[in-house]
């Protein structure tokens, strides 16, 4: 739920941009007729731009559907956990930490893509600040739900495939400390991005004080730090979840085996030992 909703306002405007229609009066170069400032020696214009009407009552019900229960169903998750004494396992904690890191994304989200629906472009509104805390967020999020997901797929692996030793390694104790771990890291990998993004002005024609949330550097300084975010957040989670799963499916398909071959064996033990009695009653 959360990865559809970072990844629906990074699609949806490329989807339809053709959507965009020009909704401000035309602009007639007469700059003594607006409030705007005389165009600077370095300033490109541009004509002021909005989502069509049918495209913002569309892009608000499904986001504010995907919203509404995202953020629910992940708040719910964490109080039924935290209130069911019995309830209080590794697993279920693993699940209240994906829940957290599902409703940050959510929260940093799916609101500012409704608001770009009805602002003029790339308008940001929340400011520098507001800037660095909502993109350090999105990625914290999404970093720690892959993390995440990735110790609850080790630690189902352990107490599959290794059950002695799931008795002293899966404890509450230690999937806490190990999410403990887990989101520190991933505060610290994103934490870059509190200073990689800013707010640099937008010109358009008819218009001041427009601001865009965007990259701090030039976008080719991003490449390596992109890089690593898909090798260790999306490549070594997936491989390493094929590989373990792949185990555990090894497992449990020759337990069952074994299972159906000893009750086999069983029963014919069982109708041996029948016969036998049979036979000694006759004679006897």
């Amino acid at each position: 739920m959360a990865l559809a909703a970072f990844l629906l306002p990074a699609l949806l405007p490329t989807l339809v941009m053709t959507e965009l229609t020009t909704n401000a009066p035309a602009w007639d170069g007469a700059w003594n007729n607006t409030t705007s400032a005389p165009p600077g020696p370095n300033r490109t214009y541009q004509d002021p731009t909005y989502y069509s009407i049918h495209y913002r009552i569309i892009g608000t019900i499904f986001q504010g559907v995907i919203f509404a229960a995202g953020v629910l169903g992940n708040i719910m998750v964490v109080i039924v956990v935290m209130r069911t004494r019995s309830m209080h396992t590794p697993t279920n904690c693993y699940l209240v930490s994906l829940s957290v890191a599902d409703f940050m994304v959510l929260v940093s989200s799916v609101p500012n893509e409704i608001i770009s629906y009805y602002v003029l472009g790339d308008e940001w509104i929340w400011g520098r600040a507001g800037c660095a805390l909502f993109i350090f967020l999105q990625y914290l999020g999404i970093n720690a739900s892959s993390l995440s997901i990735t110790a609850f797929t080790v630690e189902r692996y352990i107490a599959i495939c290794l059950p002695m030793k799931a008795q002293t390694m899966c404890t509450v104790k230690r999937a806490k400390k190990i999410i403990l771990g887990v989101w520190l890291f991933a505060c610290t990998y994103c934490s870059p991005w509190l200073a990689l993004t800013t707010t640099t002005a937008v010109y358009y024609k008819g218009h001041d004080n427009i601001e865009t949330c965007t990259f701090a550097l030039s976008r080719h300084h991003y490449r390596s730090y992109f890089f690593a975010d898909i090798i260790l957040f999306y490549v070594v989670p997936l491989l390493l979840s094929c590989v373990l799963y792949g185990l555990m499916a090894r497992v449990l398909f020759q337990s069952n085996f074994d299972s159906k071959a000893n009750g086999t064996t069983d029963s014919k033990k069982s109708s041996s030992n029948s016969s036998s009695r049979v036979q000694v009653n006759i004679f006897c």
